[in-house]
């Protein structure tokens, strides 16, 4: 019979989260993951936090913590379950070596519907106490359901600067700690992943007709990737701590002083993570016909105003299986039966085929 390791906790770029923030020419899927302290027998301590996804933009991550396991879910259905263990040296049983360090596997998935699901693993693991801690773990889960979403941790933001005024221009990455933020460079912010379908731009179609021999797939996307790098000239970023004001404390960039030490206000975030205002009324429309295709998951953030949360209902109601699909992380609903008609809506389409 074969065996299998379960397999290391990984993110969904095959990277591990403690490093999501990581890449080579964009940045990671999650906001950096915080770390925990070192496993004890006694501990008991679960929390819950979730964090943006970036770079694209795509809603947020649940992630259910403690210092023996934590538990992942970016629909607040299926969870995926990881314990954290010493992997056997060898095939033969070995002891892993003196001081070697604790690790997340992957135990299996649990969702309160299908209930708990393990996958293979090696026979030599400590198979009852990681099922007793995953028990645990899910008890959590099911007594944390009705609460989610969790409340938003990755208070430090690496933002794309505009390159005339380096004020905050795009949200490119996001983390929960201060320590061993990423230099990811070159900075390039993308406003949705390649395979997406296009969003409709119906003002920029009709001041730039596509020619016959025009061929791209998604020429509304490419425009505002290509607007956005212009806009930032030299591609320069910073990292901010944001603070409960709303205002941003920046961190120190290697020689560039003048932009160091500075504190600036709230409203020079952009509240839905990219700059609203534009010099030309045609940039400006096709970045509010962006923001109106991703509303479904811009309501997944939990420091927009109400004035604006209404309006993201609204225009969410176009696309109404996005939101079935993010619904269970919006933190407030202001007009409940526009969400509702959406996910009735959904529900037909889903059941039509």
């Amino acid at each position: 019979m074969a065996y299998f390791f379960l397999t290391e906790s990984v993110d969904y770029d095959n990277r591990p989260l403690a490093l999501a923030a990581a890449g080579s020419a964009t940045l990671s899927t999650f906001g950096r993951i915080r770390t925990e302290p070192a496993m004890t027998d006694t501990t008991t301590d679960y929390h819950g936090y979730s964090v943006r996804r970036l770079n694209p933009f795509r809603g947020v991550v649940q992630i259910a913590q403690s210092s023996r396991s934590r538990a992942i879910s970016t629909d607040g259905e299926t969870w995926d379950l990881q314990i954290k263990t010493r992997k056997p040296d060898d095939m033969w049983g070995a002891d892993s070596p003196a001081g070697s360090t604790l690790q997340y596997l992957r135990f299996g998935t649990w969702s309160r519907r299908a209930g708990l699901s393990k996958v293979p693993a090696h026979p030599l693991l400590d198979m009852t106490s990681m099922l007793d801690e995953a028990r645990r773990l899910t008890r959590f889960l099911e007594a944390a359901d009705p609460t989610l979403p969790f409340p938003q941790s990755d208070r430090f933001e690496l933002w794309l600067l505009d390159g005339s005024d380096r004020n905050p221009l795009a949200l490119i990455a996001s983390s929960t700690e201060s320590n061993h933020l990423p230099e990811e460079r070159p900075y390039r912010w993308q406003c949705a992943d390649p395979a997406d379908a296009d969003f409709p731009a119906p003002e920029w179609d009709r001041i730039h007709p596509r020619h016959p021999r025009d061929t791209a797939p998604t020429p509304h996307i490419d425009a505002l990737n290509r607007l956005v790098s212009l806009e930032s000239g030299h591609a320069l970023a910073q990292w901010f701590e944001r603070l409960p004001s709303g205002a941003g404390a920046a961190l120190p960039i290697p020689d560039m002083d003048r932009l160091n030490n500075r504190l600036l206000p709230a409203d020079c975030f952009p509240e839905l993570l990219i700059r609203e205002h534009w010099r030309d009324r045609h940039d400006a429309d096709l970045v509010a016909d962006y923001i109106g295709w991703l509303s479904p998951l811009l309501l997944t953030l939990q420091q927009i105003s109400d004035g604006r949360r209404v309006t993201l209902e609204s225009q969410a109601r176009r696309r109404a299986v996005k939101v079935e699909e993010y619904w269970r992380f919006y933190p407030k609903i202001i007009d409940k039966g526009a969400i509702e008609a959406a996910r009735v809506e959904a529900r037909l389409v889903e059941a039509n085929g």
